[in-house]
């Protein structure tokens, strides 16, 4: 399987101690190699990559439960806030995940009225292995 195909992915950082973080993302196919994880609120990912851009991916079913039939696969992350990558990004998932995205958004629009800035941002995963 493409990974950019799966319903969703498992994305796992880790902390200076080796931690890991792990989440269920929307994924969207970016070209050779490269994963997209839009979020509306980047701030959770500025920490989570701060430290290491490493991560691990996984392709999950729709409830974010890995398929344990797909390879864990190693990749290197940037946060992306502006430019082609982020808009891409973006309507590749609004068109993939139609509501469940429109729902995220809205959430995020709330956030925002209750006035906490939440940038949007895009990670882009570069599998590497």
């Amino acid at each position: 399987m493409n990974l950019g195909d799966a319903d969703r992915v498992v994305v796992t950082t880790f902390d200076a101690a080796g931690q890991p973080t792990t989440s269920s993302e929307f994924v969207v196919p970016l070209g050779e190699d490269r994963i997209g994880l839009w979020t509306p609120h980047s701030t959770p990912w500025v920490e989570r990559l701060n430290l290491s851009d490493v991560v691990a991916v996984q392709a999950a079913n729709t409830a974010g439960r890995v398929l344990r039939t797909e390879p864990v696969l190693e990749g290197r992350a940037e946060l992306v806030c502006e430019g082609v990558d982020l808009e891409q990004a973006h309507t590749l998932t609004r068109d993939k995940y139609g509501l469940a995205a429109a729902v995220v958004g809205a959430v995020d629009w709330a956030w925002e009225v209750g006035g906490t800035r939440t940038p949007p941002g895009v990670v882009v995963v570069h599998i590497v292995g």
